[in-house]
């Protein structure tokens, strides 16, 4: 097995609440012709020269940081699967059951604009194929949040929107955003408040909340599996992330505990190539959301895969594994 990393170009610099990226950095490793990705993030503070050390010093893989455990996880069952002859999703049927029919609607992303006129062209431009965008807000500027979501309902009046705070308002601010942005018929809230006010936080926001408010959904503060049961009382949904989970078994398991408790699922995906953004697309027919879109962000993608169709419909790759496959 090999292991490198990979620095990929964005194609322009994506501002969320955690900071601002002009490059994110992939570990991909490879064997037996099979090779499989997964992404460093810069504000889950994981050194990528440090883990590909760590990787290559054959240290336990349950004592590897999780870009590495997430991506010997990929490249196991990639290399099953193709053995197999079945794709990645196969597996997720197995343990999940059939699909309750097929994928949600693709969705796109954008960054927290520094100017509303470019941003509300791109928002018209991405809504005559997408159903579903994802605005980054959390800007510092609870006036700027505003005008950004003002703007993109303005642009975009049949657009489904999803509200992505990453965590940017204090837990004070929350519920007075969340009401005054009812009028923009968000289609739901992710990540208001920060995850390290913990679930007495989530608590308070939850009694605060206004009568009719959004479904409010938990990215950062929803982890991994065992995070479900205890936000299930407080949340109506949970963001599932291959990375999080640090393997495709455990974003499995983790929609199954979102189904056991009658949470919602959005998945999603980090800014990544093709290779990673199709890994987690396997899961897609078991979410009410996908936010499946890292690799548009990029310069040059230097993987094909998973497609939107002119709808913004959801295709998969004919092809077993993964399905992706170099440029």
């Amino acid at each position: 097995m090999t292991a490198s990393l990979h620095q990929l170009a964005l194609a322009e610099p994506f501002r969320i609440a955690h900071g601002v990226s002009s490059a994110r950095t992939v570990l991909r490793v490879e064997q037996e012709g099979c090779v499989a990705e997964a992404p460093f993030v810069p504000y889950y503070g994981e050194n990528p020269e440090a883990t590909l050390a760590r990787l290559q010093s054959s240290a336990s893989p349950a004592d590897l940081p999780r870009t590495a455990r997430l991506a010997l996880n990929l490249l196991d069952h990639e290399i099953a699967a193709r053995a197999a002859g079945r794709p990645l999703a196969a597996w997720a049927e197995e343990r999940l059951g059939l699909p309750p029919g097929p994928p949600p609607p693709g969705c796109r992303s954008l960054g927290i604009p520094d100017d509303l006129a470019p941003f509300a062209e791109k928002v018209a431009s991405l809504a005559r194929q997408f159903r579903v965008l994802k605005l980054k807000l959390g800007s510092g500027d609870l006036g700027l949040d505003l005008a950004i979501v003002s703007v993109a309902r303005r642009a975009a009046p049949e657009t489904e929107l999803i509200l992505d705070v990453n965590g940017g308002w204090d837990p004070t601010e929350a519920p007075l955003m969340i009401w005054k942005l009812m009028d923009y018929r968000p289609a739901l809230v992710e990540q208001p408040i920060h995850h390290r006010h913990g679930l007495e936080a989530w608590r308070d926001l939850r009694a605060e909340l206004p009568a009719g408010a959004p479904p409010i959904y938990a990215d950062e503060s929803a982890q991994t599996v065992e995070d479900v049961p205890r936000l299930a009382a407080v949340v109506e949904g949970v963001n599932v992330k291959l990375l999080k989970c640090g393997s495709f078994d455990g974003a499995v398991a983790m929609v199954a505990a979102a189904r056991e408790h009658g949470l919602g699922v959005l998945l999603g995906c980090m800014v990544e190539s093709s290779l990673g953004t199709t890994a987690a697309a396997h899961l897609a027919p078991w979410a009410d959301w996908i936010d499946l879109d890292g690799h548009f962000h990029l310069a040059d993608d230097d993987y094909a895969g998973i497609e939107y169709a002119g709808d913004g419909s959801l295709v998969m790759p004919d092809r077993p594994g993964i399905g992706a496959v170099p440029r």
